[in-house]
């Protein structure tokens, strides 16, 4: 049995849209969780032996900012204890897939989504995130009577998460769809791999954050690309990318998608 995180990332002010999975076989989160929390532990004796507030958990857009637990950390501070985060992976073989889109490209393709952008981006991201481990995962022959389910960090979003697996799984077209078994939402607080994975969406969106601006890759993302354990891919959407996908839907299947968003059409 495989288990993949689902986690999304993103900014207003550039408009930018990430949906990520981090995943790996069953056997391997208990190994992930106790030296993910082994890390936050000592840290927190670290800064209560200073005085100073413990943090409840990693959360990389509060950890990148400063904000938060992580209000008043040093910047050195800060890419020391992301840096040991990331030698969690380091020591068990994880992978991910991540997809990125511009939510004004999408409102510019699918108009219909022009006051549900986001639910719209869930749908569409996490068809193309099933699609990948249907065919770069559950295809493989080491893993073909393995199955897979999904669990993402409760949001808005969960209705819409929920219709898109189910349609997904049970439509036909998807390879090894029958495979996937559940997708249901959790907190951080019950799920520690949620955290990790929070911290693979947030690189992978500032991946092409950064592109946009003609910007190096953050370190820290260089860091989990060098891991030897470490697979995976992340893409980006771009506009002719979001006009191929809605040309080759029919109908119904468009209004399907609209639907799970939704979005209806009169």
């Amino acid at each position: 049995m495989f288990t993949g995180y689902l986690d999304d990332s993103g900014s207003s002010d550039t408009h930018l849209f990430t949906l990520s999975c981090l995943f790996g076989h069953g056997s391997m989160w208990q190994w992930v969780e106790w030296a993910w929390l082994n890390c936050l532990e000592n840290k927190n004796k670290q800064l209560e032996s200073q005085g100073r507030k413990p943090i409840r958990r990693y959360h990389a857009a509060d950890c990148s900012g400063f904000h938060k637990d992580f209000k008043n950390w040093s910047k050195e501070e800060q890419i020391e204890f992301t840096d040991k985060l990331i030698r969690v992976f380091q020591r068990h073989n994880l992978a991910a897939i991540s997809y990125t889109l511009d939510l004004r490209d999408l409102a510019a393709e699918f108009p219909e989504a022009k006051k549900k952008q986001y639910e719209l981006a869930h749908v569409l991201l996490l068809i193309r995130i099933m699609a990948f481990l249907s065919e770069k995962l559950l295809d493989l022959p080491g893993y073909s009577r393995d199955r897979l389910s999904l669990i993402h960090d409760r949001s808005d979003y969960e209705r819409v998460l929920l219709n898109t697996f189910d349609y997904m799984k049970n439509e036909g077209t998807l390879k090894n769809g029958e495979r996937f078994t559940t997708i249901a939402p959790m907190g951080w607080e019950d799920c520690v791999p949620l955290q990790p994975a929070d911290l693979i969406a947030y690189e992978n969106f500032k991946i092409v954050e950064r592109n946009s601006k003609g910007k190096k890759r953050r370190i820290s993302m260089e860091r989990i690309l060098d891991l030897d354990s470490f697979g995976g891919r992340g893409a980006s959407l771009n506009r002719e990318a979001l006009k191929e996908i809605r040309s080759a839907l029919d109908e119904d299947s468009l209004r399907s998608l609209l639907e799970f968003a939704g979005i209806k059409i009169t």
